[in-house]
């Protein structure tokens, strides 16, 4: 009996210890989702905000989402009017649940958010209610993110920058009408010193328009010209994971010899079919968002459909580790 006991003692001392270490290294990962072309309060966006709101509930205890990055054309069709437009309130706020999705949105710029020449308007929004869960200091921003343990204190385990790809359209009237004749080379610029003095161990840069994709857009000549402009700067720096939007999809695409991912989630609020076939890729025309977990070795990411089902898995080392 005694024998008994002591062995029971045993194995609970040692499932306390296992259970123990797990919750440690679950601690130390770092979570976020991204989700593109959400703005349309149909259907199909309270049915992503759902599963979105699902996810952040169902890892808050183990893995908590830090925050969501919204990859452009956030207000369909022509962006918001001002502070005060209803559709900050029937597309953003009342649209994500406060208290499952209780986290940032760091937003970025699509082209129908310029629909109206007015795309200030949503940095404005930020200055203007800095109690909101919306994000969008800039036309482009970064951000450090360190891990909760000891080793990554003196580097970021992450470095988000986000830019505005709509800038490097000059022949589209409502950006050869903006007010700063400058901002494209002043993005380029600011983007390629941010990356090249980094010390993130991950480095991930978000916008609206993707450089490659097998979408609808991929022949776009905005894309090919965006790709001449960023594609070198990625592969300079070494830039772990490009996630866009655009392309009502999901698609992930890996070169041959490029140290770059390149992720779409722009599933959020409606979709298109495959438009083309250029590259090897994953490819959904499903409704969803991208679920991404990094630690100082790993990438693990997913794309998740309405149902919380995962329809895409993969993992990645940082570029920064040999």
């Amino acid at each position: 009996m005694k024998m008994r006991m002591n062995f029971s003692t045993l194995w609970l001392w040692i499932t306390a210890l296992l259970w123990a270490n797990t919750a440690r290294l679950t601690a130390t990962e770092f979570h976020f989702l991204a989700v593109g072309d959400t703005g349309t309060a149909a259907e199909q966006q309270r049915v992503v905000a759902e599963s979105m709101a699902r996810c952040a509930a169902a890892s808050a205890n183990t893995n908590p989402v830090r925050f969501i990055t919204f990859l452009g054309d956030n207000f369909y069709e022509d962006g918001v009017t001002n502070v005060d437009d209803p559709q900050w309130k029937t597309k953003l706020e009342d649209m994500y649940d406060t208290n499952r999705l209780n986290m940032p949105f760091y937003a970025v710029l699509g082209n129908h958010d310029w629909h109206k020449g007015l795309p200030d308007v949503e940095i404005d929004y930020t200055h203007a209610h800095p109690e909101s869960r919306w994000k969008m200091e800039a036309h482009y921003y970064s951000r450090k993110f360190w891990g909760d343990w000891p080793s990554t204190n003196t580097h970021p385990l992450l470095e988000l920058f986000a830019i505005d790809t709509e800038a490097w359209s000059p022949e589209v009237p409502y950006v050869k009408s903006y007010t700063n004749k400058n901002l494209a080379a002043e993005q380029f610029a600011w983007l390629e010193s941010g990356l090249t003095n980094s010390t993130a161990i991950w480095k991930i840069v978000v916008a609206h328009h993707p450089i490659y994709t097998n979408g609808k857009h991929a022949h776009d000549k905005q894309l090919v010209e965006l790709r001449k402009i960023l594609g070198p700067l990625f592969e300079r720096c070494r830039v772990d994971a490009f996630l866009a939007g655009h392309d009502h999809d999901l698609e992930r695409i890996e070169l041959p010899g490029n140290t770059t991912l390149f992720l779409i989630s722009g599933a959020g609020g409606n979709l298109r079919k495959k438009g083309f076939d250029d590259y090897k890729s994953f490819y959904a025309d499903k409704a969803g968002f991208a679920s991404i977990t990094l630690n100082e070795k790993e990438m693990h990411g997913q794309f998740l459909d309405g149902d919380l089902k995962p329809i895409d898995v993969w993992h990645r080392k940082p570029n920064s580790v040999p």
